[in-house]
C-alpha cells in the first residue's frame, strides 16, 4: 500500500520543478487532499462487492423478513435454488443500491476527476509552457537560490535579465491566458466537489444507513441477504465527505485570493507603492505616466502578476520583487543604495564608505509589510580583515523631531500612514587593506536574506601617502583618520 501511495504521488499527482516553483500552499492542501481520497479508495476496492460478492441469502421464512417497517412473507414453499446462483443473482438483479456496489470506484472516481480538471485547463490554455520560461530565467538568474551567485574576485552586479527578460515581458503582454486557466479551473473544481458532496450527503449516508440486510426477489422468492461492509462504507464516506469539505474551503480561499487584491502580499505592497508614488506626484499623471514600464509588467498585465503572487505565496515577496528589478530598470534603480563618499588610505589599510537609503514608495512599503526584513549589506571586494558589514535600515519621519517629541502631530501621523520616509545615511569602515590591490566596494539591498539590487564602485585612493613614522605616530594618524572620516558625515 505504501509503494502504491509513493508511486502515486512521484508519477500521478506528481508535479514538474516550475510547477513547484509557482504552487501555493493550497495547491498543495488540494493534492494531498485528493491523494488521500485515492488512498480510500485503494484502501476500500479489495471489499468491493462486485468484484468478488460477500453476500449470504436465506430464504425468507415466516415474518422474520422485514426492511423499511415492511415485512416480506413467502406464500410458496422453498424452491431450494443453488446457494451461489442465489447470492450472485442478488448481487447483480438490483436488489444491493448501485452506490454500496461500486462504492470504491466513486471514491476514485471523484479523486481522478477533481486531479483531470487541473491537468485539462493547463493543456487547453498551455498554462505550462509559460511557467517554464518563467522557471528558467528563475534558476538562470539565481533567483530562488541566492547561495548561487558567485562571490568574491570582482564587483559582479546584479543582472537585468537579458534577452530572456525581454522575451518573457514580450509573451505576457496583452495575455490573461493563465489567468483565465487558473480561474476556470477554481471554479469548475467548486462545482464539480460541490456535486459530489452534495450527493455523498444526500444519496449515498440513507442508502448506507438501510443497507444492514437486502431483501432480494428471486423470481417471486423472497431472499434476506447480509455480508456486505455497510458499516465499514458508512465510516469511509464520513471520511469523504470531510475530505471533499475541505477540498471546496481550498477552492473557496484560491477563487478569493484571485479576484479580491487585498489577499496577496505582493499585492498589498505594489498597492501602497502606488499610492506612495500618486500621492507624491500628484492627481494630474496618469497610472502608466506614474508607473512607467512597472504599470505594464505588474499593474496591466494579469498573467505576469499572477505568476508574481504565485512566486510570493511559495517563495516569500523577495524573490518576486527580485524578478520585478530584472524587468524593469527604473524599478530596479529604484531598490538601489546610493554610494555618497569613499575616504581611502591602502598606507593605512583603511577605507570608509557612506552610503544612502534609497527614498523610494516601495522602500516605504516594505517596512510597512509583517514578515518583510529589509537591510542593507556592504561588501569590500576581494576581502580584507573585515570584509562584510551589514545595516538594518533606519527610517526617519519626514518632519523631523525636536526636543523629544514630534513637530506638527497630524502632518507626522499623514505621513506614517502613506509609508513615507526620507534617505538615511549609513557608514561601514574596512581594514586591513592591502597595497598594490585593487578593491571594489559593493552595497546590496537585502530583502529576506535575498540580495534584489546592488551598486558598486572602484575605490580609490583619496588619502595622501603618509611619511614614515614611528608604530605611536601611526596609531595617532589612524585615530585622527577615523575622526575625519567620521566628521564627513
Amino acid at each position: 500500500m505504501a509503494a502504491i501511495g509513493s508511486l502515486l504521488m512521484d508519477k500521478v499527482l506528481g508535479h514538474s520543478s516550475a510547477e513547484k516553483a509557482f504552487r501555493p500552499w493550497w495547491d498543495t492542501l488540494e493534492d494531498f487532499l485528493i491523494y488521500s481520497l485515492v488512498l480510500l479508495g485503494i484502501i476500500v476496492v479489495p471489499t468491493a462487492i462486485i468484484t468478488g460478492t460477500p453476500l449470504d441469502c436465506n430464504f425468507c421464512q415466516e415474518d422474520h423478513c422485514q426492511s423499511h417497517g415492511e415485512v416480506f412473507f413467502n406464500n410458496l414453499t422453498n424452491p431450494n435454488f443453488n446457494a451461489w446462483w442465489v447470492k450472485k443473482f442478488c448481487t447483480m438483479n438490483g436488489a444491493v443500491d448501485p452506490f454500496m456496489l461500486y462504492f470504491p470506484y466513486f471514491l476514485l472516481i471523484i479523486a481522478l476527476s477533481l486531479f483531470f480538471i487541473e491537468r485539462v485547463f493547463s493543456k487547453i490554455f498551455e498554462a505550462g509552457n509559460k511557467l517554464e520560461k518563467f522557471y528558467n530565467l528563475l534558476m538562470k538568474e539565481n533567483v530562488l537560490d541566492p547561495k548561487g551567485v558567485p562571490e568574491g574576485g570582482a564587483c559582479q552586479l546584479s543582472s537585468d535579465g537579458g534577452r530572456e527578460a525581454i522575451e518573457i515581458r514580450q509573451s505576457f503582454k496583452n495575455s490573461n491566458s493563465f489567468f483565465m486557466s487558473y480561474l476556470l479551473r477554481t471554479v469548475l473544481e467548486i462545482i464539480v466537489a460541490f456535486i459530489l458532496l452534495i450527493y455523498s450527503i444526500l444519496e449515498g449516508i440513507p442508502i448506507l444507513d438501510d443497507s444492514n440486510t437486502i431483501i432480494c426477489d428471486v423470481h417471486s422468492y423472497y431472499f434476506e441477504c447480509s455480508g456486505q461492509p455497510a458499516q465499514f462504507y458508512i465510516y469511509i464516506l464520513y471520511f469523504t465527505i470531510i475530505i471533499t469539505s475541505c477540498y471546496i474551503l481550498c477552492n473557496i480561499y484560491n477563487l478569493m485570493w484571485l479576484t479580491m487584491p487585498c489577499f496577496g502580499r505582493l499585492s498589498r505592497l505594489m498597492t501602497t507603492y502606488m499610492r506612495n508614488m500618486r500621492e507624491l506626484a500628484g492627481p494630474e499623471k496618469s497610472d502608466k505616466e506614474l508607473m512607467g514600464d512597472l504599470y505594464d509588467i505588474y499593474y496591466n498585465n494579469v498573467d505576469l502578476r499572477l505568476l508574481l503572487e504565485l512566486l510570493t505565496t511559495s517563495s516569500g515577496v523577495a524573490p518576486a520583487i527580485a524578478m520585478m528589478t530584472l524587468f524593469d530598470k527604473g524599478f530596479r534603480d529604484s531598490m538601489k543604495p546610493k554610494i555618497k563618499q569613499m575616504v581611502a588610505s591602502k598606507e593605512l589599510g583603511i577605507v570608509e564608505v557612506q552610503f544612502m537609503e534609497p527614498k523610494s514608495g516601495v522602500r516605504a512599503c516594505l517596512a510597512d509589510l509583517p514578515g518583510v526584513h529589509l537591510m542593507y549589506v556592504a561588501e569590500i571586494i576581494p576581502p580584507a580583515s573585515t570584509a562584510v558589514e551589514a545595516f538594518e535600515s533606519k527610517y526617519v519621519l519626514e518632519g523631523g523631531v525636536e526636543n523629544g517629541s514630534f513637530s506638527h502631530i497630524d502632518e507626522i501621523k499623514k505621513d506614517v500612514e502613506l509609508g513615507k520616509r526620507r534617505s538615511h545615511v549609513q557608514r561601514a569602515c574596512f581594514e586591513g587593506l592591502k597595497k598594490n590591490v585593487d578593491y571594489s566596494m559593493k552595497i546590496s539591498t537585502v530583502v529576506n536574506g535575498r540580495t534584489i539590487s546592488e551598486v558598486c564602485e572602484d575605490i580609490e585612493e583619496e588619502h595622501e601617502v603618509l611619511p614614515e613614522e614611528t608604530e605611536e605616530e601611526t596609531e595617532e594618524a589612524v585615530a585622527d583618520f577615523v575622526s575625519a572620516a567620521t566628521a564627513l558625515e
